[in-house]
């Protein structure tokens, strides 16, 4: 079995399965520096398997391009959940077909079509009682919607 071994400068070690698992225990500036580690050591080499995992939800995250394939068939995708992670800011979509999990920064626009935008606002953002960044990502989708 594949698992990541985060260990931070501080020598608090944590360990996980699949991306999503540290967005529960990570801030914004873990990712930034974990994202920045992961192309820098994929920079001459392709990476393969749970590093091409990795490397994939990072770079969507970090650095999204209108052209990735992850963009495409939008019409096709049926929400499965849609939740949000406070403590580092991120916002994750997964969507039935693939399983295809999509991180986002709460602040950031990423190549959503409006179709899509408004299926998210359809849906029930899984986030804690009375959270103020909820109420900002749902401020934000809307403003994405009336710009499109």
């Amino acid at each position: 079995m594949h698992v990541y071994k985060i260990i931070r400068a501080d020598r608090n070690t944590s360990y996980h399965k699949i991306f999503e698992s540290m967005l529960k225990s990570v801030d914004r500036h873990d990712i930034e520096v974990l994202h920045r580690l992961v192309m820098e050591r994929f920079q001459d080499n392709t990476p393969k398997g749970y590093d091409l995992m990795l490397w994939g939800d990072l770079k969507i995250l970090v650095d999204p391009e209108q052209d990735d394939d992850i963009w495409k068939n939008q019409n096709q995708w049926k929400i499965i959940s849609w939740k949000l992670y406070e403590t580092c800011g991120v916002h994750t979509l997964m969507v039935d077909g693939t399983l295809m999990t999509i991180h986002m920064f709460v602040e950031k626009k990423y190549p959503l079509t409006k179709q899509t935008l408004q299926k998210m606002l359809n849906w029930k953002l899984e986030a804690k009682a009375e959270s103020s960044m909820a109420f900002e990502l749902l401020k934000f989708i809307k403003t994405q919607i009336e710009d499109q």
